[in-house]
């Protein structure tokens, strides 16, 4: 489990712990250079089907990485289910060595760029989440999905709210902005929970 306590900081001043369970971190790179997929496909921990995107992907899981990592016949890499951004870098790298180390590349260095990094938040509290939608806006139809969606434009990211007083925040694309959201979602409820007593 991988837990980042973090101090945030609001208008310059410091803020509030936090504490975030990161639980997925999907990041992204190109290697520069077309690789063949039939090829990769007879190394050992690799899943390749042709029929499955027309054969434009295959994927690498090894008992050594965290995640998975989705190898592109343009070169491009996707690694998922890491719990960490050091963990999907070191996905990517470890890919990439394995294709060189078979000789199906050239040596190249990468550079991961993290495209989601979704977290759990415990909040203190459960939550009345029809109350809350009321004064927060967001999204609440609890016959669709149990739970209030939030979305927030600084720092960009997605909050799924539950009334047991968890909430998932996806989109941020770094540790600190996530911490960030941590704390604006923290704030925002506080906020909405003084306006409803």
């Amino acid at each position: 489990m991988n837990t980042y306590e973090i101090v945030t900081q609001s208008n310059g001043r410091v803020g509030s712990m936090v504490e975030l369970e990161v639980v997925n971190v999907v990041a992204t790179t190109d290697m520069h250079q077309q690789v063949d997929l039939i090829e990769i496909s007879q190394l050992d921990n690799i899943i390749y089907n042709q029929e499955k995107y027309g054969g434009r992907v295959t994927y690498l899981k090894t008992p050594e990485t965290h995640g998975k990592v989705s190898i592109f016949f343009s070169g491009k890499l996707i690694s998922v289910g890491t719990r960490s951004p050091e963990e999907a870098q070191q996905d990517l790298v470890k890919t990439v060595n394995i294709l060189v180390s078979k000789g199906l590349i050239d040596p190249i260095t990468i550079e991961a760029e993290m495209q989601n990094i979704v977290a759990v938040l415990r909040l203190e509290n459960p939550l009345d989440l029809e109350s809350l939608a009321l004064v927060i806006g967001g999204i609440y139809e609890p016959e669709q999905f149990p739970g209030l969606i939030l979305r927030h434009d600084e720092p960009k990211v997605t909050y799924l709210i539950f009334s047991s007083g968890k909430a998932v925040l996806a989109g941020s694309k770094n540790i600190q902005e996530l911490g960030q959201a941590a704390e604006n979602l923290k704030n925002i409820i506080q906020a909405a929970e003084a306006l409803l007593s």
